[in-house]
């Protein structure tokens, strides 16, 4: 059955929805802070947050801006767990774990309004995009880390923009390999690669409709902009470690000597544990 837009009121996207703000609301009950940044139709888009110690860098992590790319969700949401919390305690967080849920609850790239949300930077007409926009004035964050996923990629991936220090995408990509295959192509969406690693000019992405998110994060947010894509063809767990390795290495770069005592599987049963069942 779907309401008159066409965005299903009963069926798996919508269990998983649902899942998805269970999941954030654990995460709220442990002790983060929970901020509602808008709506898209009737769904809240939110985000959680803890902030830094003092000296300690704050960071921004989003998933699901497109809607038809679970991994991304899954994995922000896994980021929220008291085990992954612990083992970075003193970084400031900031975690968008589904930044386009109309798009996640009808397994579209676009939002309710057709709209590719990534390319829709500039729009007053898009409320994801609006929302974001208000809640992004005046902040800063050490990285931005934006996931994603490709349907046709072959393997993993990464574009990264950074000013004033050195590029990690290697860093990642030597970590990912172990449990994901690389895209090993030349040239990946138009961009130079070398060993799963793109490094794009933001004033010159080929082929866009509009100013993108990550355009307007390296400009504007951050001087460190990562955005992984894992291959959809592979299973949600790969998928998602692949993610959560992406943020391991971000985090201990500009975060070193996290407190230990948890490991790399622990993390990976918090993410299967906070994935949706059922998802897009």
């Amino acid at each position: 059955m779907s309401s008159a837009s066409g965005v299903p009121r009963t069926g798996p996207h919508l269990v998983a929805l649902r899942q998805v703000y269970a999941a954030i609301d654990q995460a709220a009950a442990t002790g983060l802070n929970l901020h509602v940044l808008g709506h898209a139709g009737s769904w809240p888009i939110m985000a959680l947050s803890r902030p830094a110690a003092p000296g300690r860098p704050t960071v921004l992590v989003t998933g699901g801006t497109h809607g038809d790319e679970p991994a991304g969700v899954a994995a922000a949401l896994a980021c929220l767990a008291p085990e992954f919390q612990e083992r970075w305690r003193g970084l400031g967080w900031h975690v968008i774990p589904c930044v386009n849920p109309a798009g996640y609850l009808a397994g579209t790239r676009g939002n309710a309004q057709g709209a590719d949300i990534n390319w829709s930077y500039e729009r007053d007409d898009v409320p994801e995009v609006r929302a974001l926009r208000d809640w992004l004035v005046g902040r800063r964050f050490a990285f931005v880390l934006d996931f994603h996923e490709d349907w046709e990629s072959p393997g993993y991936y990464l574009y990264e923009m950074r000013r004033g220090g050195a590029p990690v995408g290697q860093q990642v990509t030597d970590r990912v390999r172990a449990v994901c295959p690389l895209n090993a192509a030349e040239t990946i969406e138009g961009w130079p690669a070398r060993r799963g690693v793109l490094t794009p000019d933001p004033a010159a992405e080929p082929g866009r409709p509009g100013v993108g998110i990550p355009v307007a994060m390296i400009r504007h947010h951050t001087d460190h902009l990562v955005v992984p894509e894992t291959p959809t063809s592979l299973d949600l767990d790969t998928r998602v470690r692949a993610h959560l390795l992406t943020l391991e290495v971000l985090a201990a770069v500009h975060a070193p000597s996290p407190s230990r005592g948890t490991r790399a599987g622990r993390l990976r049963a918090a993410a299967r544990a906070a994935s949706p069942q059922g998802g897009p």
